[in-house]
């Protein structure tokens, strides 16, 4: 990622917008997570655990929260429910790609 501020500053925005759109404490909470990852990516393994359930746990949210707008609560394109829909679906997508990368990290270290 850039050390360009600017370009931090601009994410931050980013994601307050979606804070303001979504209102969902728990996309809120995965959020912040995400920003105190990227202000300081390094976890040390003690806490690597809890940080991989709980973002496992968020993603797992977000994958239910999905299937709801994809099935029950559908709208047409370009609706709330389907941009809520794939807000959901990236979130789930990234934050399980982020678990992995911790996973990757914690064993690196342990084996280090």
């Amino acid at each position: 990622m850039s050390e360009n501020p600017i370009e931090i500053i601009a994410k931050v925005r980013e994601l307050m917008e979606l804070h303001e759109f979504m209102e969902d404490e728990q996309l809120d909470k995965a959020m912040s997570l995400v920003v105190k990852l990227v202000i300081n990516p390094q976890v040390p393994s003690r806490k690597a655990p809890a940080l991989i359930t709980e973002l496992q746990a968020l993603s797992t949210v977000f994958a239910f929260n999905a299937a709801k707008y994809a099935t029950f609560q559908q709208g047409p394109a370009r609706s709330p429910q389907a941009h809520r829909k794939n807000v959901y679906f990236s979130a789930k997508e990234a934050i399980n790609k982020l678990v992995d990368a911790l996973k990757y990290a914690a064993k690196a270290e342990m084996d280090y």
